[in-house]
């Protein structure tokens, strides 16, 4: 028993790792998609400045990689990396469809802008909100995995 509650707890600090060191990419990558998904409609202004990343960020991806990490836990090699490949698939898909979503309403709020053009400051966009949205709804077939094997092992 404390041997998987101190994997878990393994599993929940990388994945809050991962989140720290991937804090500046995803920023970076999250204002592209902002200008990509807008036809560069979307403009940066002032300085992209930030001390730290909101705490609902980190956290989301720590029960993310816990949570894969329990549904996989019996699980053969190749099963591990295709559900990792398609839980990174949808995390990406839902990354891109929150920031063009979020984006696209940005520019139709604006009613003053010129010619469909919107300037934004670097710290206008909720980029944590994005990121752990996406996170947290790319684990639900995970969950979906726990939640069957629990109902089976309580039957």
């Amino acid at each position: 028993m404390i041997k998987r509650v101190l994997i878990g707890i393994a599993f929940f600090v990388i994945g809050f790792g991962v989140a720290v060191f991937a804090d500046s990419f995803f920023r970076k990558l999250i204002q592209n998609l902002f200008q990509w998904t807008t036809n560069n409609g979307i403009q940066f202004g002032g300085k992209d400045f930030y001390l730290f990343g909101n705490p609902i960020y980190f956290i989301s991806f720590g029960l993310a990689f816990l949570i894969f990490s329990i549904a996989n836990k019996k699980k053969r090699i190749q099963k591990i990396v295709a559900n990792g490949v398609m839980t990174i698939l949808i995390f990406g898909i839902l990354l891109i469809g929150i920031s063009a979503l979020t984006a696209n309403l940005k520019i139709i709020e604006c009613t003053a802008c010129d010619s469909g053009f919107r300037r934004l400051g670097y710290n206008e966009i909720s980029y944590e909100m994005i990121l752990a949205t996406s996170a947290l709804l790319s684990i639900i077939p995970s969950s979906i995995v726990i939640f069957k094997n629990w109902k089976k092992a309580s039957v």
